[in-house]
């Protein structure tokens, strides 16, 4: 348990995300900083914290005893700590996370979203003071003294990188505007559930807005209510706001989250189809229809399949 000890500063480990116990004691012996790999898994074992230490980079003095090290893993207390973000995130729910892993402010990295991407050096086709929709869905390693501002800027600039830069003539060629796109693709992030879904929503949102028909978007409605519900009801549609896809026509006037690369390609290349309606089945994917007499019988055997399900849970 003693320090390795020796001259010379803190030495810098990265400790990457999911790694095991022995994967750490590898690294850490690697870097010259424990002498046993075996004697830090029984440790940390004993101490039941084998799976409680935290990705991230560290400098770890060579003072520091096996105890001393596994403690400063498990407090995560590191240079850096890795962000898991999601697709279809709103920002509200990207600020909820980084405050909770104690890394930047909510109230920060709110502020941080309003700023125009001029601000981070980024040159995009927005026009509301919000970067919603732009904060790129990736596994991030941010500084562990990040400002909210920092962390903006590290995910608008990997959203130029992997969306825009690699697609900016699809953009400029496509049916819609380069900002509208990203809306109509946070519109199919919230509602595909299934891969093979996406093409064919943006041909519906597609067939739709060219018809000047109300879009009827659920994921809108709950968006515009700013909550997330597992049903919508009768009474949610009538909420005043220009994001209710029912209540207004086109699309709503920003994203409704930061939807992912596959969702932004799909509208860039939605299907060929003459749809105009879709509803959910029960184990996620859609059922796709031309006409609404065609949609209400989809809808009632939707509600069948429903409810036989439910009888067999109850059983």
């Amino acid at each position: 348990m003693t320090p390795v000890g020796g001259s010379g500063g803190p030495i810098l480990v990265e400790i990457p995300p999911g790694s095991s116990a022995p994967a750490i004691a590898r690294r850490l012996k690697k870097a010259g900083l424990i002498r046993s790999e075996t004697l830090f898994r029984i440790i940390a074992r004993l101490y039941g914290t084998g799976d409680q230490m935290k990705a991230g980079e560290y400098r770890i003095p060579r003072t520091l005893g096996v105890v001393e090290i596994i403690d400063r893993l498990v407090e995560g207390e590191g240079d850096a700590k890795w962000v898991v973000i999601p697709e279809g995130w709103t920002v509200n729910q990207v600020a909820d996370l980084l405050e909770e892993r104690h890394l930047v402010r909510r109230t920060a990295f709110l502020r941080a979203v309003q700023r125009r991407p001029s601000a981070y050096g980024v040159d995009l086709q927005v026009s509301r003071a919000s970067l919603e929709g732009y904060l790129m869905p990736d596994t991030y390693k941010f500084p562990s003294r990040a400002s909210g501002a920092d962390v903006v800027g590290i995910m608008v600039r990997n959203w130029e990188k992997k969306v825009w830069k690699s697609n900016e003539a699809a953009f400029w060629t496509s049916w819609l505007t380069p900002e509208k796109i990203v809306v109509a693709a946070s519109l199919i992030e919230r509602e595909a559930k299934r891969p093979e879904d996406r093409a064919r929503i943006a041909s519906v949102i597609r067939n739709r807005l060219a018809k000047k028909m109300l879009l009827q978007i659920d994921a809108t409605v709950l968006y515009a209510l700013g909550t997330h519900k597992e049903k919508v009801l009768l009474k949610d549609l009538k909420t005043p706001s220009f994001y209710n896809t029912y209540r207004h026509k086109g699309l709503p006037p920003g994203p409704i989250c930061s939807p992912g690369l596959k969702a932004i390609e799909a509208v860039l290349h939605p299907e060929d189809t003459e749809y105009l309606y879709y509803v959910a089945q029960p184990d996620g994917s859609h059922i796709f229809t031309r006409t609404g007499q065609e949609h209400a019988a989809a809808v009632s055997r939707v509600r069948q399949m429903a409810a036989a399900l439910s009888g067999v849970r109850a059983n």
